[in-house]
């Protein structure tokens, strides 16, 4: 047992969501893998990101997206976007909390092509920042994404979140990343 699980500091019910403007975020089910599936084999979903999962059949990664996804594992906590139809456009993520230092990390994921660039990942990261927020001790949230993404870079500027600088992730290929933040006494 983690000390998230014991402490169940972080954890989030199964029938969870979070209500935005046009966007719901609500964790997954079983029926969201086939969208998730479809969407990590994308070439184009995926092209800022060299850590891209990826499964060839649908048998392999369904065991995976019932383990990582729909049950979690303590540590990270998937979310499904949902538009203003009720239809699933993306993930969302938050990770490496860290209670001693008031942090968590978040990820995004806008699957749905068509849905790019009409601001739907800067309202699906501000719903779950002011989620996170309200987490006991969590006073900044922090993203990290490839420095030539940026799509990505505007969705994080759009939600509140300023560039701190250039990181270098040792897994990736050498090409700079951008570290992101945003400050609880900044959104309130």
């Amino acid at each position: 047992m983690t000390e998230l699980q014991r402490d169940n500091k972080v954890g989030v019910a199964q029938g969870a969501f979070m209500q935005g403007e046009r966007i719901q975020l609500r964790r997954p089910n079983m029926k969201d893998a086939e969208f998730v599936f479809h969407w990590e084999r994308d070439d184009e979903v995926w092209r800022y990101d060299i850590h891209r999962p990826y499964s060839r059949t649908m048998g392999e990664f369904l065991p995976i997206f019932e383990r990582n996804y729909v049950r979690g594992n303590g540590r990270q906590f998937w979310f499904i976007i949902e538009d203003e139809t009720k239809s699933p456009i993306g993930t969302i993520t938050y990770f490496n909390v860290d209670n001693r230092l008031g942090q968590v990390e978040v990820g995004l994921g806008l699957g749905e092509k068509t849905r790019w660039g009409k601001g739907y990942g800067p309202e699906a990261i501000s719903t779950l920042v002011q989620h996170l927020f309200t987490l006991p001790g969590i006073r900044r949230v922090y993203a990290e994404t490839a420095l030539a993404n940026h799509p990505s870079r505007r969705a994080f500027a759009k939600a509140g979140f300023v560039e701190v600088g250039r990181i270098y992730d040792p897994r990736s290929t050498g090409e700079p990343w951008v570290l992101l933040e945003i400050w609880k006494k900044h959104i309130l």
